[in-house]
């Protein structure tokens, strides 16, 4: 898996090299001032629009073993968002949280809350990877690129899909318990490790259960109707973030297709994923540089268009997302 890391790391290297050797900075603030207000509002609804879907669709699972106000699962959702961007790869470090304040909010067991934020995060991976299995083969025709280097290409996009899935299926044994230990030591989760005398209580703490968390799963697997409105709206939430780039694309003047936005938006959080860097950050905005580029978009509006579309995001993910956490420790300390 290290040489696997490597590789993708150099990969991506490259193509940040590539993708920005015509990037004016300059240009890019001035094509980004430039942005039309109107778009851009459409793209903040939006970006609210996929934070309620989240929201709803946690909230059906939940309420298959409790009953949590929708506003409330809705805080907790968002405190758990601010965290995942600092855990690599496929961010998981929200999950702990997100589980330890349900099952507080809740009444529930530990294992029991962390069993809905699994089948939560399994209806996201499964709408994501269908999304990434039709962009892989709808890539290449889009591209303005030799033969060759879509051969090379194509080689990189199953190294990214392999170290994609990895990151987000296969974290078991060591590789778990290193996201978990970060997550435990992070600084701005003090008064989370005040509540445990030791890391090991901590693990005992997630890991406890873990029948109750499989018996739980199965109970609400079970139920075909919740798991298809999940699977539902977990592509909804997936299209609205290809929406709000396209929108930013539009507020800036910019000629770029939806389908072609999915499809390069797709590949590159693959890509994010795969580099093992706190929320993907870099490596996303390399290979959208890139891949836009080789479609024949200027790479200053199109460097313009991914900051302005990660800024929306990360204004909730961690603006409110910060704030909600605050708000869920200052009412439980109480």
């Amino acid at each position: 898996m290290r040489k696997l890391n490597l590789a993708v790391l150099l990969a991506v290297t490259l193509l940040l090299l590539w993708g920005a050797r015509e990037i004016s900075w300059r240009e890019t603030l001035r094509i980004a001032a430039s942005a039309e207000a109107g778009y851009i509002a459409l793209a903040v609804a939006v970006t609210v629009a996929r934070f309620l879907m989240w929201g709803a669709k946690w909230h059906l699972l939940v309420g298959q073993i409790a009953r949590v106000s929708f506003l409330r699962l809705l805080v907790i959702l968002m405190a758990g968002l601010f965290v995942s961007p600092s855990t690599p790869g496929a961010q998981v470090g929200g999950e702990p949280l997100r589980a330890y304040y349900l099952a507080r909010e809740a009444g529930v067991k530990k294992s029991a809350a962390m069993a809905t934020v699994m089948l939560d995060k399994a209806g996201n991976y499964t709408a994501f990877f269908t999304f990434s299995a039709v962009s892989a083969v709808m890539l290449w025709p889009l591209l303005n690129v030799p033969g060759m280097l879509k051969m090379a290409g194509e080689l990189l996009l199953l190294l990214l899909l392999l170290a994609a899935i990895s990151s987000a299926f296969l974290k078991s044994g060591a590789s778990q318990a290193r996201v978990l230990r970060f997550v435990y030591h992070l600084p701005f989760l003090r008064f989370l490790r005040r509540r445990f005398s030791s890391y090991a209580a901590f693990e005992e703490f997630l890991s406890s259960r873990v029948e109750l968390f499989l018996t739980t799963l199965r109970e609400i697997s079970t139920r075909r109707g919740v798991l298809a409105v999940n699977l539902l709206l977990s592509f909804a939430m997936w299209s609205t973030s290809y929406l709000k780039t396209y929108l930013v694309f539009k507020a800036l003047g910019v000629e770029a297709s939806l389908l072609l936005v999915t499809v390069v938006k797709t590949i590159a959080i693959l890509a994010g994923m795969a580099s093992f860097l706190p929320g993907g950050v870099g490596a996303t905005e390399a290979v959208m540089v890139a891949l836009f580029a080789a479609t024949g978009i200027e790479g200053s509006a199109a460097l313009a268009g991914i900051l302005l579309s990660r800024a929306i995001y990360y204004s909730f993910a961690l603006g409110a997302g910060y704030l909600c956490l605050l708000w869920l420790r200052l009412g439980y300390s109480r």
